[in-house]
């Protein structure tokens, strides 16, 4: 698999990646972005509501499992149930988005364990805060995380099937959160989070937020200038369609992600014919993979809108790969590059 596909595959396949860090290119040179950056990223890192009615311990838990196979690109979905019989204190999360989340609606101190990729500033956007709280784990550090005596670990899709047998066998309790990338997904995975955790109020609190927030960067979007055709062009060719985080950003910033219109579902790899039959207005790559140059140097893409203009951009992968309530605050900052000049 492309370190790229690795990398960014709706944001989740974070925890499965480790590798050495290439040089950077330089940052794309950004106007203002509609919403300060670091206030925004203040107001969706903390959300705290009123409590419901109180629904008592144990309780039984209802959700929709989602499961994505890739390599037919497909989804199946499938009802289970869960019960837990009392208010989780010493809670781990195994992926860096469910850890971005839950730094927003849990109480802190109940946080006991990270990933270290959440202590990654390439990787999380959070990396700072974490890296304070200490207690940082590998990936697959079953037996560390075990001597921490959780009372519940949230694990993602791609957790891998040996590391939940071992929490199995050791009667440490996890929760499967399978598939989310979409908006829409991550919102419903907040609400979940908060009646798994008790934190219901919290978690309709960051939900209501990110809408705000998302209303209020939509308003700032020059209406004469949405509608940007926008490809967002991965290594190895691979580029995102329809179920992806990068969708839901350009759905947020009224842009036109175009792997989505030209009917791709989640990734799908691409070669530089079709990349100029498709002929985007803009041609997002990820910072320091070298593509920026390729893109602009290829002779056959000289033809190409976006190369012709030059508006091929590389961006940070840190926005590319979020699968949190972080989503709005990337959505912040690629308005800031689609829509350069216009704040």
């Amino acid at each position: 698999m492309k370190k790229g596909w690795g990398f960014l595959v709706l944001g989740m396949l974070l925890l499965a990646v480790s590798c050495d860090k290439p040089v950077r290119e330089g940052s794309t040179a950004l106007t203002t972005p509609p919403l300060n950056m670091e206030a925004l990223k203040k107001a969706l890192s903390y959300a705290r509501g009123e409590a419901p009615a109180e629904q008592g311990w144990p309780r039984t838990i209802d959700y929709t499992y989602r499961i994505h196979d890739f390599r037919t690109d497909t989804f199946r979905e499938e009802k289970r149930v869960f019960e837990i019989e009392q208010r989780p204190r010493r809670i781990v999360p195994h992926a860096v988005g469910v850890a971005e989340i839950l730094w927003a609606i849990c109480p802190r101190e109940r946080l006991i364990a990270f990933n270290d990729l959440s202590v990654d500033p390439e990787l999380c956007v959070l990396a700072e805060e974490i890296r304070k709280r200490a207690r940082v784990f590998r990936s697959k550090q079953t037996e560390l995380i075990i001597a921490y005596e959780p009372d519940l670990v949230f694990t993602v899709f791609y957790s891998g099937a040996d590391f939940k047998e071992k929490l199995k066998q050791a009667k440490i309790r996890y929760f499967d959160l399978g598939y989310f990338g979409t908006l829409e997904s991550i919102c419903s995975q907040i609400l979940l989070l908060g009646r798994i955790i008790g934190e219901e109020g919290n978690a309709e609190a960051l939900v209501h937020l990110m809408e705000t927030k998302k209303g209020e960067l939509r308003s700032r979007i020059p209406e004469d200038r949405s509608g940007v055709r926008v490809l967002y062009y991965d290594e190895g060719g691979y580029v995102p369609g329809r179920s992806s985080n990068f969708n839901s950003i350009c759905e947020i910033i009224r842009a036109v992600n175009v792997g989505a219109e030209q009917g791709i579902k989640s990734w799908s790899q691409i070669d530089y014919e079709t990349l100029l039959k498709w002929d985007p207005d803009i041609i997002l790559v990820p910072e320091g993979s070298g593509l920026k140059e390729q893109v602009q140097s290829n002779q056959m893409l000289a033809h190409a809108g976006a190369v012709k203009e030059g508006k091929v951009f590389a961006v940070p992968g840190i926005h590319l790969r979020v699968a949190s309530q972080y989503m709005i605050l990337s959505a912040n900052y690629f308005a800031g590059v689609v829509y350069e000049g216009g704040f």
